[in-house]
């Protein structure tokens, strides 16, 4: 063979490999983690310096099994990681509403909690459902004893798959105040690792 066919295949099988390692999502996401099938991947924040997150995994449970869970307000504490409480502010149609979450931060923070509007949208022809949440930090009074998260977007992707549901969740906020750099980064993947290890865990008791 020849030394140029000898460095193609060279060239090739290193683009396998640096592919294999660091799974190609684009839009600048960067693979970070994975375990028990789930991947998390981060990029440069939209705001502040908390990175925002996508992380990934397929469940066995249906897409609307799944969604259940996500507009079971009362269950967020059951599954979203260090969510401490959860409430129901105002239902505001069949397919959206405001919910305030109150969440535990790590010794040295103050606690945060933020309000969200839920709102689902389903696509008929292919099954898939994209539940999005955004801030309305203005709907309610701020309270004394937690900061208010005043910017955070979040949407799920719930894909029909011959498995049960691919979960697609892309997340970014800015909790405000000083928070240590070390704390922001581990954060960024140890908090949908775990959120996505514990919805795992509660969709396999939906078969």
């Amino acid at each position: 063979m020849k030394s140029g066919g000898k460095f193609v295949i060279l060239f090739l099988a290193f683009l396998s490999l640096a592919s294999f390692k660091h799974p190609a999502v684009g839009d600048d996401w960067v693979y970070e983690r994975e375990k028990k099938g789930i991947k998390i991947f981060t990029k440069k924040g939209k705001w502040g310096r908390l990175r925002d997150c996508r992380a990934i995994m397929t469940v066995s449970a249906s897409p609307d099994q799944m969604l259940k869970m996500l507009t079971d307000v009362d269950g967020y504490q059951t599954w979203m990681h260090r969510c401490k409480k959860s409430r129901l502010i105002a239902r505001l149609n069949d397919n959206e509403f405001i919910m305030q979450l109150v969440f535990i931060a790590p010794w040295p923070v103050k606690n945060r909690d933020c309000v969200v509007r839920v709102k689902v949208d389903r696509d008929k022809k292919s099954g898939v459902i994209l539940v999005t949440q955004t801030s309305e930090p203005k709907y309610i009074r701020e309270e004394t004893d937690v900061v208010r998260i005043e910017q955070l977007v979040s949407t799920w992707k719930l894909t029909p798959t011959n498995a049960g549901t691919e979960i697609i969740n892309e997340y970014s906020s800015n909790p405000g105040g000083n928070i240590p750099d070390w704390l922001t980064n581990t954060q960024s993947v140890e908090t949908p690792m775990a959120t996505f290890e514990n919805l795992q865990e509660k969709s396999a008791a939906k078969k």
